[in-house]
């Protein structure tokens, strides 16, 4: 009898350590299916009219909980005399999401005086922008006196959620801020040709 409880309570021990065999969760949205290779799964590139401002930009992709990855083509002209060019230069590199390499702040280059008027023009190109990001931005903007100017290129590049790319690209232009959305497509390029 003896043997009898050792051996069932063995057998309890055995099948207690066994493993049952677990079924892999299956994606919602594998991202094989989310693209066919001609463009970038959960990326976007969206185009906002001329009079949408930056700020107005920000709450848009907050409200949808986007990745705002950059952001190029903004126009400021700072209130700062013309001879702040060079501190301008050195506050903007400063920065981490505008000092990144080729985009940083680059006197007679995205940072100049223009031609007709002198005025202290700015056109930065904005890396990462986290809401913490933004929001020193926008704090930037006003200790350095920029206005936003109206611009016909301001562009942003987008993380959104994986398989969405194409909703949103037909869902953003119906927002009056909005120009243009499109995926992020990719260009096979064959050397020498």
């Amino acid at each position: 009898m003896r043997y009898l409880y050792l051996l069932l309570l063995a057998g309890a021990v055995a099948s207690c350590n066994r493993q049952e065999p677990v079924e892999p969760e299956i994606p919602i949205c594998p991202p094989l299916e989310c693209s066919d290779g001609t463009y970038v799964a959960g990326e976007l590139l969206v185009g906002m009219h001329e009079t949408t401002t930056l700020p107005q930009t920000f709450q848009l992709f907050n409200s949808n909980r986007f990745v705002i990855k950059s952001v190029m083509g903004p126009v400021y002209i700072s209130a700062l005399p013309a001879d702040s060019i060079d501190y301008m230069v050195r506050e903007l590199n400063r920065k981490p999401y505008i000092n990144t390499g080729p985009w940083k702040a680059v006197k007679d280059g995205n940072v100049y005086l223009h031609y007709q008027t002198r005025a202290l023009t700015v056109i930065p190109r904005l890396m990462d922008m986290t809401e913490a990001n933004q929001q020193d931005w926008l704090a930037t903007v006003q200790r350095l006196a920029l206005q936003e100017q109206p611009t016909m290129v301001k562009s942003c590049h987008l993380g959104v959620s994986l398989c969405a790319e194409k909703f949103w690209a037909q869902q953003l232009p119906q927002n009056s801020l909005v120009k243009w959305a499109e995926i992020n497509k990719i260009v096979r390029v064959q050397p020498g040709g």
